[in-house]
């Protein structure tokens, strides 16, 4: 019973199928690869230049009077954020390592006209303007901007 179902499924399939071979068979080959991508290539228009884009500033950090929180609560409910609530300077890396896998604060930032929401880490905090303009005098810090 196997044999002839297997029969008459062989015989089905070449009787549906006449002119093409049981077996796969290589593609022929029409011409070479070159002829065909000279060929399109002419076919193209010229490209539009791009323009030229102005060069953008590398900002790493700032120097800005802020209030730093303690936690994520906040001075409404931590009583550590209402002791040092005060406005401080604070020197602040803007480009942090690893931004998208740790949670910081944001801080909004106003640079040439266009307004940028950043991640920071405070890397120091001074008590006046003074102290800051010293402690940068001292040290180097590339990509600096001094927000006043």
């Amino acid at each position: 019973m196997r044999f002839k179902i297997v029969a008459l499924i062989l015989m089905l399939s070449t009787a549906a199928m006449p002119g093409k071979p049981l077996m796969a068979a290589e593609p022929q080959a029409v011409g070479n690869a070159f002829s065909t991508t000279a060929g399109m290539a002419s076919d193209v228009p010229e490209l539009q230049t791009i323009p030229e884009q102005k060069e953008e500033r590398k900002m790493k950090y700032l120097i800005k009077k802020m209030q730093v929180p303690h936690c994520k609560r906040g001075p409404e409910r931590c009583e550590i954020c209402r002791k040092t609530n005060e406005p401080r300077w604070c020197l602040l890396d803007i480009d942090p390592p690893d931004k998208e896998m740790v949670q910081r604060p944001v801080l909004d930032l106003t640079i040439d006209g266009e307004r940028h929401f950043l991640v920071y880490d405070v890397i120091k905090s001074f008590d006046s303007e003074e102290e800051a303009g010293k402690f940068l005098s001292e040290n180097d810090f590339p990509g600096l901007i001094w927000d006043k």
